[in-house]
């Protein structure tokens, strides 16, 4: 392919990427500067209570849900704090970036697809539209297990052991965001694991006995994982994330050996039947 051909094509998909990014962004953009300048309340009318959508910079939603959190995962007696008169805005903002990624990741995940889908093959078109939906539920239940069932515990023994050592349980705002949201995140992250061994078994990049094989080094790596992203240096906020992700390994291990095992035959007898 000569020069003369091969920059058209290169020059036409930078310009299909620019116009999914601009989408991306578009959609991204307009859910962060909602969630800045609006907030919920509730109005009475006609004896029927129902949510309302009222301009409020500094009440908006973005703090509202830190509110919500701070009621439901914060032990009573810990106080927040804000360390330097910068610290509301910061928490207020990557709140916002944190709910705008996602209620705009459906639109995300359509754009990807959209760019890449003329590259793929018509079975990998398939095994993407099959994991999509599955990789969506499991990322939002990893993150809704994390921040609303384990968070609360975590916080919990945190706040005991500072009562223990005799000291007032407080807490910065910035470092209560950036913990909770990182946690958040990571536990979402760590969900998706039996969704990518399955797409590997599928597309047959990856045998199933390969998972069983490799059992060690997924617990080593879990470990590891939970290490680097479980907020806080103790060994038990890292267990916390490790234990599930090993438990996820084994899911994703034995989903990939049951297709393997049905879809794998009926293909080896349809190619004996073809022979």
């Amino acid at each position: 392919m000569t020069d003369e051909e091969f920059l058209p094509i290169i020059f036409k998909n930078i310009d299909e990427l620019r116009f999914r990014l601009v989408r991306i962004l578009e959609v991204f953009g307009f859910f962060f500067i909602f969630f800045l300048i609006f907030s919920i309340t509730r109005v009475t009318l006609f004896g029927v209570s129902f949510p309302f959508i009222t301009f409020d910079v500094y009440h908006n939603i973005p703090a509202q849900f830190l509110k919500l959190l701070e009621a439901h995962i914060i032990p009573s007696g810990t106080q927040l704090l804000v360390l330097k008169p910068t610290d509301g805005v910061s928490a207020n903002i990557y709140t916002a970036l944190f709910l705008s990624l996602i209620f705009a990741m459906p639109n995300i995940v359509y754009q990807i697809g959209k760019f890449i889908g003329p590259a793929l093959k018509k079975s990998e078109k398939e095994l993407i539209r099959v994991i999509t939906v599955p990789a969506s539920l499991l990322f939002a239940a990893g993150a809704f297990m994390g921040l609303w069932f384990v968070a609360p515990e975590l916080f919990t023994i945190f706040h005991n052991f500072n009562i223990g050592l005799g000291a007032e349980s407080t807490m910065g705002v910035m470092s209560f965001v950036s913990f909770l949201l990182l946690y958040v995140v990571s536990f979402g992250v760590a969900f998706e694991i039996p969704v990518f061994m399955y797409g590997l078994t599928r597309s047959g990049m990856v045998q199933a006995e390969t998972w069983y094989k490799y059992w060690r080094y997924a617990i080593v790596g879990s470990l590891i994982f939970g290490m680097i992203f479980s907020p806080g240096v103790l060994g038990f906020t890292m267990m916390v994330m490790s234990l599930p992700m090993i438990a996820l390994y084994f899911a994703g291990a034995y989903f990939a050996m049951r297709y393997q095992k049905k879809y794998g035959q009926k293909e080896s007898n349809t190619v004996t039947e073809a022979l």
